[in-house]
């Protein structure tokens, strides 16, 4: 039996079709990724999941029985969601994670006990005393992880949460949840590719409030056909142009994004050269060809510029600048040519 059974499930806000004719079934024990630009109805989804929105119509079961009102509130005592933007009480980090467990009549003892145990998972011991509205955003978020796990829910439900994290951060909270999706149902909602190919079993992509696809993570089309230059990394805005690092190379994008992003460089619209050339494409690298794939026509290059790109080119042109495995090389390619997933 399914843990979650969606049947035609929509959900509106005014005119506004978040959810269209949602049907999914999420298993007991799954680690389940959902997938999609901004505004596909994931965050939606997550919350009704959470019991914490209604559908406005359509069908929502719960280990088989339909979920009404009622059974919303019996939910939310197993299912717990961590938001993208996690927000605290005034207070301490000790006082923001008792609260739920004072709600449920725990004891100090008790209480106590739990939140030391919860802070040593996330891998912030003693950090009980310090003010929850002041830590960085890497530690909030470990925190908000924390005040989750400190209730043992059954089902934790993750929204964006690597988005706002630079790469060390982001890694951090991708192992926490990777060890505590053991023994618990996990779905997590991101852009973050790399946290979907490493955690989950079996992923759904959404686009318009519908579920699109879904499979296992590396055969979903949707990430199937990106997975030459797909890089994750973390974006800052700089004179109105997106700058992603990816670990010491930055890619400069036609967007305004920040946080933990996956971007992706069609191999077609990076153009090669033997020397530096004067260009408008705001992204200019110096490699070295590390591989070369023979397909036909064309021949792919695989260069080495900080990270790994692979660069299409036509057979003659391999030929004529005398392209192979050792050569130094430049690449270029515009930030609008940078699509942001």
């Amino acid at each position: 039996m399914s843990l979650y059974s969606l049947r035609d499930v929509s959900k509106a806000f005014g005119p506004v079709r978040a959810l269209d004719s949602v049907n999914l079934e999420v298993a007991e024990g799954e680690c389940l990724g959902v997938i999609g630009q901004s505004g596909a109805g994931k965050t939606t989804l997550l919350r009704i999941l959470a019991g914490l929105e209604g559908q406005t119509s359509g069908a929502v079961s719960f280990r088989g029985e339909p979920l009404s009102a009622q059974r919303a509130q019996e939910l939310r005592r197993v299912a717990t969601m961590i938001f993208q933007s996690p927000l605290f009480l005034k207070g301490d980090v000790y006082t923001n994670m008792a609260y739920g467990l004072r709600l449920r009549g725990a004891s100090e003892d008790e209480i106590r006990d739990k939140v030391e145990e919860c802070l040593e998972r996330v891998r912030l011991p003693g950090f009980g005393d310090r003010d929850a509205r002041r830590l960085s955003g890497g530690e909030q978020q470990r925190v908000a992880l924390a005040r989750a796990l400190v209730l043992d829910p059954e089902v934790l439900l993750l929204d964006e949460p690597t988005s706002n994290l630079d790469s060390p951060n982001a890694k951090m909270v991708s192992m926490i949840i990777d060890e505590e999706s053991e023994g618990r149902t996990v779905v997590v909602s991101t852009h973050d590719l790399d946290l979907i190919r490493r955690l989950t079993t079996r992923t759904v992509h959404m686009s318009g409030g519908r579920v699109t696809e879904e499979g296992p993570p590396m055969e979903i089309m949707s990430i199937t056909r990106l997975t030459e230059n797909l890089f994750t990394g973390t974006s800052e805005m700089v004179d109105g142009v997106a700058h992603v690092d990816l670990d010491g190379t930055v890619i400069r994008v036609a967007a305004e994004r920040v946080g933990r992003v996956t971007v992706h460089v069609k191999p077609e619209d990076i153009i090669i050269s033997e020397e530096k050339i004067s260009t408008s494409a705001r992204n200019q690298f110096k490699g070295t060809i590390v591989g070369v794939e023979d397909q036909g026509g064309t021949v792919i290059l695989r260069v080495d510029a900080g990270q790994v790109f692979a660069v299409h080119v036509t057979r003659n042109s391999f030929r004529e600048m005398g392209l192979n495995i050792g050569k130094e090389v430049y690449i270029s390619f515009k930030a609008t040519a940078v699509l942001v997933l």
